[in-house]
């Protein structure tokens, strides 16, 4: 078969990989059989069979269309064209010539096809593989797979765009009022595979690539000159003959055409690429231990990685172990005050104590920690690292600690990320252990609340370390090591006393603030949001989208990036290596993940979204990507669920783009999202919260329909009874709904009370409620909230810590005492 060598050593070089996409048409199929042994119909022979089936008394007009023919079938007699379909596209796995086997033996990262036939299915019980395969219908909304960016660890996944047999006829894709049905709808699995298209190289057999629907939600055409340079990966089309128009369309594409059939290519090409397919395996085995491993990694094993990795830390950029490690952090006044507050606590000097590094945002905190953590570490002290980028749940980095010998530190970055979590984690290791350091950076408005949670435990306690402003030695040091990066920008040629005022007056002695407006000239902030100000279209909007994402501390991937812009994948993809190039955001190559430079620098463009009234479209376009790439039922362990959890949360909505900017959101991203309940949660506890009842009842019962035994849902239901009693407490059904709410509310406390203070809550302050407005009797409301503040007290047994439930016991008790006070009259 003629191939070119650069087309060969490209192919070789991505299936070691295993990164190749396998797309394959109605010209794939045609080597098998069906069970009648009859081949499988090519496009005309299958129209001849359709006019049969349509005009039996008619001679046959080859102008016909298969689309056309379909559509009548389908009118006519769906029962008898569901019936054909399936006899003559239901493969015979005894008929089939073994190339087929040597094809679904390699490492696809994923495979699309065109064809509604069960020929891998058939394939795979003929034949034994590494993997099993996995059948998958585009059609089919509710089924168990949904668009996912890695390779399945299950298996390889072969999906069907256009529908799969036994589907009923009018299930398929055949049809022009098909396409146009699929056109109007927004189709997951059609985004995610031109997202594939569009970013991976793609093997095309048995298709000329000129099916409709596929076409619209791709919208290739030539590139205009000013996108810049092509940056998607050349893939090839084997098919035995192409029109000469479409070869060029195909080429400005990077789509190469390689003359033959299918049989010959597997049989000529792939079938001397055994060593690479080995490869490809491994990799694929490798990438998806390497994605599900949850582990707590030592400073030790962090800062070997990239030791000598070059950065743009000295322009603003967030640190990295290799700016810590090669002097670009400046060591400062302060770090040796931090260093022995805490070989104190690990040597015992100050018992039980965690220690918390805070300060205001851009002053250093996690340069200070991370400073902090290498030392420890050369002094043989094992530091394991938590931040942002960990994928580590709480149970683990407990299990982590406690399996250790000897001295050890754990040190957080970015702690109030975890919440609560956080508090248990405190409350859990550092009383229990010896030879133990919890150091963790927050910033300082956060540190207050956790003392305060904290306080009533007298088993630990908290040292603060403040990060201080730059000193006059620290302002020497880092402009030294500016000049000596050449990164002192504006300051390059003025005098020792004039760069050492612009780091005292302009910049405030701030760290960040230093390197970005002493270096610059420019006031801090206003230089953040001129430069996302500046932007305009698809890289305006593919910055907000980073932005967004490292603001709720998460990375984001090129394919979510891509989703999130629908049909614009050229711009994004050029917007991406541009934003990259200017160093207005970081890329993780390994993962392709991309986050804004510094998460300062992202708080203050999320705020200026929101001003502008910008943030709605970003968050729906995150909202969308995220869940047309993960699996029903959500993975809560993975960060891409982590954040879609985050993202689809009602208060966080409520509070980011407001009411009418959430309901919207749920309903755009309700298509794909619609199997799973913790969506109908979130948005059914938005209606609760501040829209209509009757929206919050229907929506909190599809809740209830797919997760009954969820304490959440539960709540959030006793809930909606509750308030829709006190909307309308004269109404017949009001004190049912009350009491009904109630006892719900107090069955998921006995059995899940210790879990979540939330039932607690949610039954004082909606029985306060009722109180107001349903319960007119003094003697009997004081009655009612006596049981709710036993209720409440009982509650902050379970969680003594919860401020809120302090607040409601507090509100409680000085309602109980108003009751006592006779009335003026």
């Amino acid at each position: 078969m003629n191939i070119e060598d650069s087309d060969l050593a490209r192919l070789r070089a991505q299936i070691s990989r295993g990164e190749v996409i396998l797309f394959t048409g109605a010209g794939f199929s045609l080597g098998a059989k069906d069970r009648s042994g009859r081949p499988i119909p090519s496009a005309g022979d299958l129209k001849r069979e359709l006019w049969k089936l349509c005009y039996p008394d008619e001679a046959y007009d080859d102008g016909s269309s298969l689309g056309d023919l379909y559509a009548a079938a389908l009118r006519r007699s769906k029962s008898e064209l569901t019936a054909l379909v399936h006899a003559r596209l239901t493969i015979d796995p005894g008929s089939l010539p073994e190339y087929y086997q040597t094809i679904f033996s390699f490492p696809w990262l994923r495979c699309y096809t065109l064809n509604v036939d069960d020929l891998e299915s058939a394939v795979f019980r003929r034949f034994k593989f590494e993997r099993q395969i996995i059948s998958i219908s585009a059609r089919e909304r509710e089924g168990d797979h949904l668009p996912g960016v890695a390779p399945s660890p299950q298996g390889l996944e072969v999906v069907h765009l256009n529908g799969m047999v036994p589907a009923s006829a009018d299930a398929l894709t055949f049809s022009e009022t098909q396409y146009a049905e699929r056109i109007g709808n927004q189709e997951p699995w059609y985004a995610r595979c031109v997202v594939d298209i569009t970013c991976r190289p793609v093997l095309f057999i048995g298709t000329l690539l000129n099916e409709s629907l596929l076409w619209q939600h791709m919208e290739l055409r030539r590139r205009r000159e000013s996108l810049g340079r092509d940056l998607r990966p050349t893939s090839l089309l084997v098919t035995k003959d192409l029109p000469l128009p479409r070869r060029d369309n195909l080429r400005d594409l990077r789509i190469n055409w390689v003359q033959g059939t299918g049989e010959q290519f597997i049989k000529e090409v792939l079938s001397g690429l055994a060593e690479e397919s080995k490869k490809g395996f491994t990799f694929l085995r490798e990438h998806s231990e390497a994605r599900g491993a949850r582990y707590v990694p030592l400073v030790s094993q962090l800062a070997a990685e990239r030791p000598k990795l070059e950065t743009e830390y000295l322009l603003g950029g967030e640190p990295q172990w290799s700016d810590v490690i090669t002097g670009r952090a400046i060591e400062r006044l302060h770090d040796q005050a931090l260093l022995e507050k805490c070989e104190g606590v690990l040597v015992g000097k100050s018992p039980a104590t965690a220690v918390a590094i805070t300060g205001t945002a851009g002053t250093g905190k996690s340069t200070a920690l991370m400073s902090l953590a290498l030392k420890l570490s050369s002094k043989g002290v094992p530091v394991l690292w938590i931040d942002k980028d960990s994928d580590v749940g709480s149970a683990r980095i407990k299990r982590r600690v406690r399996e250790a010998r000897g001295a050890i530190a754990l040190a957080i970055d970015d702690a109030d990320m975890f919440g609560r979590e956080l508090i248990n984690l405190l409350s859990d290791l550092v009383p229990e252990r010896q030879e133990f350091l919890f150091v963790f950076a927050t910033r300082s408005s956060k540190v207050d609340s956790i003392t305060s949670i904290i306080a009533p435990d007298k088993r630990l306690r908290i040292q603060e370390h403040v990060v201080p402003p730059l000193n006059d030695s620290d302002i020497d040091g880092l402009i030294a090591v500016l000049a000596k990066n050449s990164r002192l920008g504006v300051l390059t040629g003025a005098s020792a006393d004039a760069r050492r005022s612009a780091f005292r007056d302009q910049a405030g002695r701030q760290l960040l603030v230093a390197m970005i407006q002493a270096t610059s000239g420019e006031n801090f902030e206003r230089k953040a949001e001129n430069e996302y100000l500046e932007l305009e279209g698809t890289l305006r909007y593919v910055y907000a989208l980073i932005v967004v994402a490292t603001s709720m501390r998460h990375t984001i991937t090129k394919d979510e990036v891509l989703l999130a812009c629908e049909d614009n994948y050229e711009e994004a993809l050029i917007a991406l290596d541009r934003l990259a190039a200017h160093h207005l955001v970081v890329l993780r190559p390994a993962l392709a993940e991309y986050k804004c430079r510094h998460r300062v620098i992202a708080d203050i463009i999320f705020d200026k979204l929101k001003e502008l009234g910008e943030l709605r479209e970003v968050l729906v376009g995150l909202a969308w990507a995220l869940a047309s790439k993960i699996g029903i039922p959500l993975d809560r362990h993975s960060q891409a669920g982590k954040f879609l959890i985050r993202l689809i949360n009602h208060d966080f909505l409520l509070h980011a783009i407001g009411f009418h900017g959430a309901s919207d959101l749920y309903s755009r991203v309700e298509p794909i999202l619609s199997a799973e309940y913790h969506f109908w949660l979130q948005r059914g506890s938005l209606e609760v919260e501040v829209g209509d009842i009757r929206r919050a009842e229907n929506f909190l019962g599809a809740a209830r329909s797919l997760a009954a035994d969820d304490f959440r849902v539960g709540t959030a239901y006793a809930y909606m009874l509750m308030r829709k009693a006190c909307e309308a407490p004269h109404d017949l059904h009001a004190e049912e709904y009350l009491q009904s709410g109630m006892k719900d509310l107090e069955d998921i406390i006995e059995n899940w009370g210790y879990k979540s203070h939330y039932p607690y809550h949610v039954l004082g302050s909606q029985g306060l409620a009722w109180a107001h407005r349903g319960i007119s009797q003094k003697d009997a409301r004081r009655t009612f909230i006596e049981k709710l503040e036993i209720t409440v007290s009982e509650g902050l047994t379970q969680h003594p810590m919860e401020e809120t439930l302090v607040k409601l016991r507090e509100s409680l008790r000085r309602e109980i005492l108003l009751t006592t006070i006779p009335d003026k009259s």
